[in-house]
């Protein structure tokens, strides 16, 4: 028994001319990975959860805790000559628990695999890897999943437009290499997030892509995305506790989508939903923010998604206020030497050095800048950037990531974050901020990133959404997430020349 834990209407503008290193190339289609999907032949009769809503109208089937029935999969029609190498599926529903999943063959009672679940987000894959024997095994039994701790697991399993990739399935690799399937993945809703700022991050790398004519094809993608959500002038979702939260925002993390609807819609009357509910949330201070806390991601999804707006009516008030936020944070969160991701009305900060708290930070003032740089008041901003990218560069691991807690290599990297990290170097050097160093630097964590690809270009190596808090973090538990190969397409579009 193997046990593992996982230690849319306007144009963008005339596209640019680049200087293409070669995994900006265009995409090979012939050999690539097949997902093979699953039929499910029983099940646990397990209700949805009361107040939550399946996305997109795709649906689930359960898995039940501990002394429920077995969720049972098999694959009657496997050709004989295909060789999976592993079994997949993804999360349907947002969760808030620890779960012990175990995998069987429904005849014969054998165990398989268990794996520790945590804290798993919308949409997450997970894998477990296929000997030659499991193979067999699989094909004549197929698979039985079932719980040992932990509530009711939804997995995505069918719908219309629903990815294989994002139903159970048994992966077969390809011929082509990693990127080239993770081109393939982005190309396709199998990047799609929960709405908010992990959407947001998947939407701003394809429409970075986007603007590179090899990639062009990405805009369509990004309208695609956005038509999920926004459908006849309306905005519709479920919020990060996947519950309907139609028409309004669940929070400052929720509004980094208008970003790129600013960016592809700028005449869209829904941005007013998010302009009004950022009002809405005004502190003295001038600070944008939930409750008691500013944290550094409202430079990223308040900060730069209002500068985007700002820029698309020519308001000189909503850039004023998006360039608050980010000069706020800056001098909240960084004092030249450490940085907190949170700070609280109190004075109390938070989340010290933690590497995706970094990234919203660099990546949102990054981001500002390029949507402001032609103002004349925003030289404090380079400053800044070129004060934290100075110090994030030391402490760049020799991997080219960054520690979960970035100023302690023993501790596991994150990809996600140091995918964000490197994305804003490349930015700032892309636009004459930084200087060469700091592009090296962030080509340095691009080819860090690659070894974190999965053989169909999903990127693994993520730390686990931090609802679970530091301490999950500082864990070696890592998962596949979509959202760090948003950021990861910033990262490369930002190094096209």
């Amino acid at each position: 028994m193997n046990r593992r834990s996982f230690v849319y209407h306007t144009g963008l503008g005339s596209a640019v001319a680049c200087l293409a290193p070669a995994w900006l190339g265009a995409a090979q289609t012939g050999g690539s990975a097949r997902h093979l999907a699953a039929r499910v032949i029983s099940g646990p009769d397990v209700p949805l959860p009361a107040g939550k809503r399946r996305p997109f109208g795709w649906q689930t089937v359960a898995v039940a805790a501990a002394g429920g029935a077995p969720l049972v999969l098999a694959w009657p029609d496997l050709p004989a000559e295909l060789r999976p190498t592993h079994f997949r599926l993804a999360i349907g529903l947002d969760e808030r628990d620890e779960k012990t999943l175990e995998l069987s063959l429904p005849q014969s009672g054998r165990v398989l695999w268990t794996m520790e679940l945590r804290f798993v987000s919308q949409f997450q894959v997970y894998e477990w890897a296929l000997s030659d024997a499991y193979v067999a095994a699989v094909r004549r039994e197929g698979l039985a999943l079932r719980l040992t701790r932990g509530s009711d697991l939804e997995v995505l399993s069918t719908g219309e437009g629903l990815p294989e990739v994002l139903s159970p399935h048994l992966l077969v690799p390809g011929q082509v290499d990693a990127t080239t399937e993770y081109f393939a993945r982005m190309r396709s809703l199998a990047c799609v997030q929960q709405f908010g700022w992990m959407e947001g991050c998947v939407l701003d790398g394809l429409l970075d892509l986007a603007v590179l004519p090899q990639h062009a094809a990405m805009r369509a993608t990004a309208l695609q995305h956005l038509g999920l959500f926004f459908r006849d002038g309306k905005l519709i979702y479920e919020n990060h506790l996947s519950a309907p939260s139609d028409g309004r925002l669940y929070g400052i993390e929720g509004g980094l989508p208008f970003a790129a609807l600013a960016r592809v819609e700028p005449s869209s009357p829904v941005l007013d939903l998010a302009v009004q509910f950022w009002r809405s949330r005004l502190h003295a201070s001038g600070s944008i923010h939930d409750d008691v806390t500013m944290t550094s991601e409202g430079a990223y999804t308040v900060g730069y998604a209002l500068a985007e707006i700002a820029q698309a009516r020519h308001s000189e008030e909503l850039m004023t206020l998006a360039l608050a936020q980010v000069r706020l944070r800056q001098a909240a969160l960084f004092d030249g030497k450490e940085f907190w991701r949170t700070h609280d009305d109190k004075g109390k900060r938070g989340n010290r050095n933690w590497a995706r708290g970094i990234a919203w930070q660099i990546l949102g003032l990054a981001r500002t800048l390029v949507v402001a740089k032609a103002r004349a008041d925003v030289a404090d901003l380079v400053a800044s950037l070129q004060q934290m990218s100075n110090w994030a560069m030391r402490l760049q691991r020799p991997d080219g990531l960054w520690s979960v807690f970035a100023d302690e290599p023993a501790l596991t990297p994150d990809t996600a974050g140091s995918a964000g990290i490197g994305a804003a170097l490349a930015i700032g050097a892309k636009h004459g901020w930084l200087g060469a160093e700091a592009r090296a630097a962030a080509q340095r964590t691009l080819a860090g990133l690659g070894r974190h690809l999965t053989a169909d270009g999903l990127l693994g190596g993520v730390s686990q959404s931090n609802k679970g808090g530091e301490a999950l973090q500082r864990g070696d538990y890592r998962s596949i997430y979509q959202m760090g190969m948003g950021l990861k397409a910033q990262l490369m579009a930002g190094l096209a020349k």
